[in-house]
């Protein structure tokens, strides 16, 4: 995490660097982590239209079997994000924590990431089992149908969808836990704490 940045991401006068450093976040960083809210968000919206709705029925012209397949094709392009998050993670250094946050707060961010980066894996991974073991498949955004290398297996059905369905729920608690520091700081405290994970040189 204290390794030097490679020459060629290092930041020069008047630019922003792609990693992290001591001065902030890296433009990578940034980007993965607006593009997993983004996908958290359409998970969200989207798991919660398809377990809504009957499977005759549609939602703003869209069937349930469109959202499920969506859901499932979304799921795996977060997983493949996450990747890519994590390796950058270890790219450069961290920046030094934001002066006007507590050491609570400082404790709570820490652990409520390490719980975000558990279910930024954990949850494709048990909704993939879940899908394939159960047999439904995963028709990648409509367009190919995925091989399934597990088959039917009842027992992995049901354990892989109450860890996915348990993951989500802790998820949740973390992402309003980080989102109630940040509305905190934006609001109360006024440090424009949220400019650091914002594009440019916040």
């Amino acid at each position: 995490m204290d390794r030097a940045a490679p020459h060629a991401l290092r930041k020069g006068p008047g630019t922003v660097s792609m990693i992290n450093n001591k001065e902030g976040y890296g433009a990578l960083t940034k980007l993965f982590h607006w593009l997993i809210v983004i996908l958290f968000a359409l998970q969200y919206i989207g798991a919660n239209i398809m377990t809504r709705i009957e499977w005759e029925d549609t939602f703003a012209g869209l069937s349930q079997a469109f959202y499920y397949n969506w859901h499932k094709s979304l799921g795996l392009v977060a997983l493949g994000i996450a990747v890519f998050r994590l390796a950058n993670r270890y790219m450069g250094r961290l920046p030094d924590w934001a002066p006007t946050l507590t050491n609570g707060e400082q404790r709570f961010i820490h652990r409520s990431e390490q719980v975000l980066y558990f279910a930024m894996f954990f949850m494709p991974i048990t909704g993939y089992l879940y899908v394939m073991s159960g047999g439904y498949g995963v028709m990648l955004f409509g367009i190919w149908q995925l091989d399934n290398p597990i088959g039917k297996w009842p027992e992995m059905e049901f354990v892989t969808k109450w860890m996915h369905i348990v993951c989500a729920w802790v998820l949740l608690a973390g992402i309003l836990g980080h989102l109630g520091v940040v509305l905190r700081h934006q609001f109360i405290v006024k440090d424009g704490l949220i400019k650091r994970m914002l594009p440019g040189r916040g």
